[in-house]
């Protein structure tokens, strides 16, 4: 079962505790799939038809010389899961994958809420050595508002949990700029994090993302929310994390311990097969989907996609180069040209990358060489909370047109 393709191997898990007020992740799927438990007979042939999935795409996958380098679980919350589920799912991808060798990388995402000992053990007997979870702030007020399942001692609790089942690798993700923060409430978020036994932490302007709760109050000017003050919590906190020794490598990413992941989806370093409903894939130049909120869907007939498009077509590239364009390497030719089978001048000259490309040239300096396209580095976070705030902007003048026609 070996090969000399490196994979990105992702398994998405859309079930929750909760619908949080900002996830876009799970704005598309009903409430009541989201809240799903093992015992409910749609999430039990959500399992089957994910190791169904996994058995034999996988095995498609291996005969074509695909190796995985590295693993990741997702959502949704990959730690809502059952011993039983973890094992059903574990047991399916080593039956098709080698696992066996040393992985570049292997995470599972949690949520402090659905941590037991038992679970992270579970996990480590799938084989995974990287824990990641949403923590998003220290601030109980903050995380009520947020619609979190957990509160600070919850999160501070799962940090030590996952160092005693042996996470030698320790991610958390923290949100800043949330409308109506302070500075104060970023700082102290970001100090509880650097102070804990992490090696790696994500800090996320917040993103207005749309459908949620939040977009919505911010769209309508319920919820105050200014760009200079976004900048500011971000600088903030980037500034605090630098000098606890989490050196930033990527918009958001902090730490000597990178995330190998989110590198090689952002980046296009390899190519990656997502098994589940609402996971992606790109293999061999074509960009599949499994559209969230499908769940029924997806397990009457896991084989099939709702989207299958080029790699390089208007509609998946933009997408991808917004994220080439966090990384301080940004879009590299070389990786473009593999990934897709396209030379990126050409991606580059395609409508929706035309117009991404045009406003970063606005507002920040962008540099193009014979290696590829970048910002200049101290300036993409401030460019992209920009482009935030144009599509907040953009929203809010549809709605109010649409207000005037309905009038």
């Amino acid at each position: 079962m070996s090969g000399t393709r490196p994979l990105l191997v992702y398994v998405h898990i859309p079930f929750c505790r909760s619908k949080c007020h900002f996830c876009d992740w799970v704005t598309e799927i009903p409430t009541a799939e989201l809240l799903l438990r093992p015992a409910d007979s749609p999430r039990r042939a959500y399992i089957a038809a994910l190791c169904r999935e996994i058995r034999e795409r996988g095995a498609e996958l291996t005969a074509r010389g695909y190796r995985p380098a590295i693993m990741y679980w997702g959502g949704g919350t990959a730690s809502i899961l059952a011993e039983h589920e973890i094992a059903q799912i574990g047991a399916a991808l080593h039956d098709v994958f080698d696992l066996s060798s040393d992985l570049e990388e292997a995470t599972i995402e949690c949520s402090p809420e659905s941590l037991t000992a038992a679970k992270l053990a579970a996990f480590r007997e799938v084989g995974f050595l990287r824990w990641s979870s949403g923590v998003q702030s220290f601030d109980d007020r903050r995380l009520r508002r947020l619609g979190r399942s957990h509160d600070a001692e919850e999160a501070r609790r799962a940090v030590h949990l996952a160092a005693e089942a042996g996470f030698e690798d320790r991610s958390i993700d923290l949100i800043c700029g949330l409308p109506g923060e302070d500075l104060d409430e970023v700082a102290a978020s970001v100090r509880t994090a650097a102070g804990l036994p992490v090696t790696h932490i994500a800090l996320y302007p917040y993103r207005p993302a749309h459908g949620t709760v939040l977009r919505r109050q911010v769209t309508r000017g319920t919820t105050a929310m200014l760009r200079s003050e976004q900048k500011e919590a971000y600088a903030l906190g980037a500034s605090l994390l630098v000098d606890a020794g989490f050196p930033e490598y990527a918009m958001s990413h902090f730490g000597d311990q990178r995330c190998l992941s989110d590198l090689a989806y952002f980046q296009l370093r390899m190519d990656w097969a997502g098994f589940g409903s609402g996971a992606t894939s790109l293999i061999g130049g074509e960009y599949l989907a499994h559209r969230r909120g499908f769940l029924a869907a997806y397990n009457r007939d896991p084989l099939s996609f709702d989207e299958r498009y080029p790699a390089a077509s208007p509609a998946i590239a933009s997408r991808l180069l917004y994220q080439s364009l966090t990384t301080f390497e940004g879009a590299s030719r070389e990786l473009w040209r593999e990934r897709t089978g396209v030379e990126l001048d050409e991606v580059l000259a395609l409508g929706p990358c035309r117009h991404l490309l045009g406003f970063l040239e606005r507002v920040a300096e962008v540099c193009s060489d014979e290696e590829g396209v970048r910002l200049r580095r101290d300036q993409i976070a401030g460019a992209f909370i920009d482009l935030q705030f144009a599509g907040i902007a953009a929203a809010a003048g549809a709605e109010s047109r649409a207000a005037a026609l309905l009038g």
